[in-house]
């Protein structure tokens, strides 16, 4: 009787090994058997017919009109081109963007805005948690890495 549990490893080790050299049968997702298919000009059959998107089903999107307030441009929410950022003073922006803010300009910014409090300038990289809402009074100016303003948000 064999009680060693080395001589009962040794059995089941055996099995292991020629259940490795059995060859299976290729299950026809691997990369040979897809360029083959490929090159057969067999088309993969879509997994599910009714997810394929109908291409006469689409239409083309309309683009809305602009609204009375906002900047010109792509609406952003929150941005200049929300009209609701009217409350900031971020649509009064729009001439400014692509300047310099240098000193001339932020004096020009202030003035246009009527006020400097709830006013700021967030530099490029800067740690300022800065999220958009154009519910909120202050007025942040984005700037990029060589100073020029490029946004302007509420919040």
């Amino acid at each position: 009787m064999i009680t060693s549990p080395r001589a009962l490893l040794l059995p089941l080790l055996a099995i292991a090994l020629a259940a490795c050299g059995s060859d299976a049968k290729p299950s026809g997702n691997d990369s040979e058997s897809f360029a083959a298919r490929l090159k057969a000009g067999e088309a993969t059959p879509p997994a599910n017919p009714a997810s394929v998107p109908d291409p006469a089903a689409t239409a083309t999107p309309q683009i809305a009109q602009t609204l009375p307030g906002a900047a010109p441009g792509a609406f952003a929410r929150g941005t200049l081109t929300d009209p609701a950022s009217a409350k900031c003073g971020a649509p009064l922006m729009a001439p400014f963007m692509g300047k310099l803010a240098d000193q001339p300009t932020r004096a020009a910014i202030a003035q246009t805005l009527g006020r400097t409090d709830r006013l700021r300038f967030v530099a490029f990289g800067s740690e300022a948690n800065v999220n958009p809402d154009p519910t909120n009074p202050r007025l942040s100016l984005m700037l990029d890495a060589q100073g020029i303003i490029r946004d302007a948000r509420c919040g």
